[in-house]
């Protein structure tokens, strides 16, 4: 695990443990297209990297939050986000799982950034490409 990534979950379980209330959440299904390719457009390079380097499913799996923790966000997702995806590497095509991970921010119905421990004003995120993962295909 990247020590960015490992550093942003560190954050958000650092932010949730001074909750009285437990944290939620499930996986929950998202689409590459609609949910995760416009938020790529921020970093191009890295787009066209990722969309040259693999076909990825459409349906992919990401963090559900659906919890009393964050009231205003039932059932929003949030990174880091799963796709069964086709690496086309130089020893040829490689069914894989790809990750997006995420820099996540949370903001109040004033549009204002939380910061610390209490994310139940949460009404909006805002989630940026952070990086990728490549893990082989889990076993069903």
């Amino acid at each position: 695990m990247g020590i960015t990534k490992y550093l942003s979950r560190a954050m958000i379980a650092g932010c949730l443990s001074t909750v009285p209330i437990s944290f939620a959440y499930a996986d929950g299904s998202v689409s590459f297209t609609s949910d995760i390719a416009p938020m790529m457009k921020g970093r191009p390079i890295f787009e066209q990297f990722i969309t040259q380097s693999f076909s990825i499913a459409d349906t992919g799996w990401g963090i559900r939050i659906d919890s009393p923790t964050m009231p205003n966000m039932g059932g929003a997702r949030m990174g880091p986000y799963r796709f069964n995806a086709i690496w086309h590497s130089q020893k040829g095509d490689i069914p894989v799982t790809l990750i997006i991970d995420t820099k996540t921010q949370f903001f109040d119905i004033h549009h204002r950034e939380i910061v610390g421990g209490d994310l139940r004003k949460t009404i909006s995120i805002r989630e940026t490409l952070d990086s990728i993962e490549i893990e082989p295909p889990k076993e069903n």
